[in-house]
């Protein structure tokens, strides 16, 4: 019943000690993920991978917030950058963007020309809707010609598989990237033990994906450090929350302080009015109300 102590594979470093530690089942799991995401798009499939940051560690000891993606390079030489994403985060599109082309400019050396860039592609898996304009689960992304939309290269390709835009199906009837999504979604859960023993019969790979988070679950270091990344994640949000609130409630002061402000000088102007209407001279209608002989007169035209 190993299931029943599985981390959230969600979570990035156990996504990454899942797929991208350097053995072969993690390499299996990865390039099987990928395909069936590749396919799903029309694109070639890959047959190798080299990680070029395998799971270490390290890589999250110190650093208890650090974004942990898997960097993965194929037989054709094209790089590939896996990221699971678990919160909003309302500068995601351009940030993609961004270490894609960071990435895509590491494939070139300084004593080569253009040609030698190459092909580079994004993976973003995240647990909410990144893309609200579509109700896929799996969007591509290359840049294509507004009408005719053929390409104006291969070399860029950002893909999004966004869990909660999984139709619910039985177990049975899933195939390729909705077994995958099914699987992040809920191993790890309370509760999900029958849908995982499900997807273990459903497929070898599924089968060898759940055993290897099993293994990966069993291990203290992994347990301890996923109670201290919850803990730094909350704490977190706990200071966001805390300084949205602090703001709140500054702007609310603020706001009633300028309202009562406004508030006050409509009531004079108002007063001011009658006052006119009253033929009461100048200078007691300034000193009754507080406004100066400029803005009384306005109030005459």
């Amino acid at each position: 019943m190993m299931y029943l102590k599985m981390l959230n594979p969600m979570l990035d470093f156990v996504f990454k000690a899942l797929f991208g530690k350097e053995d072969n089942i993690s390499k299996k799991l990865l390039i099987s993920l990928l395909n069936d995401i590749f396919v799903s798009a029309g694109e070639d499939r890959i047959t190798s991978i080299t990680y070029l940051n395998p799971f270490n560690y390290r890589d999250f000891m110190d650093d208890k917030l650090s974004i942990l993606d898997i960097k993965a390079k194929t037989e054709k030489e094209e790089l590939i950058n896996v990221e699971v994403q678990v919160k909003n985060d309302y500068n995601y599109r351009k940030r993609i963007l961004y270490y894609w082309s960071k990435i895509y400019g590491e494939t070139i050396k300084k004593s080569e020309d253009y040609s030698a860039l190459k092909k580079t592609i994004s993976v973003n898996i995240t647990d909410y809707n990144a893309i609200p304009e579509s109700k896929k689960l799996h969007s591509s992304f290359k840049i294509l010609e507004k009408g005719e939309y053929f390409p104006l290269t291969e070399d860029l390709q950002i893909h999004f598989l966004e869990l909660p835009k999984l139709k619910q199906k039985e177990i049975k009837e899933l195939s390729g990237i909705e077994l995958w999504a099914e699987f992040l979604k809920e191993a790890g859960k309370e509760g999900s033990e029958k849908k995982i023993k499900e997807l273990m019969e459903r497929s070898d790979i599924m089968k060898d994906a759940v055993e290897n988070l099993g293994k990966i679950s069993e291990d203290d270091r992994m347990r301890e450090i996923a109670w201290a990344r919850e803990k730094a994640r909350l704490d977190e949000i706990s200071r966001i929350k805390y300084a949205e609130r602090k703001a709140t409630e500054q702007g609310m002061k603020q706001g009633m302080k300028q309202g009562m402000k406004q508030g006050m000088k409509q009531k004079e102007t108002e007063i001011a009015k009658k006052l006119l209407k009253m033929n009461i001279p100048l200078k007691q209608i300034m000193e009754a109300t507080g406004l100066n002989e400029e803005q009384i007169k306005e109030l005459e035209e």
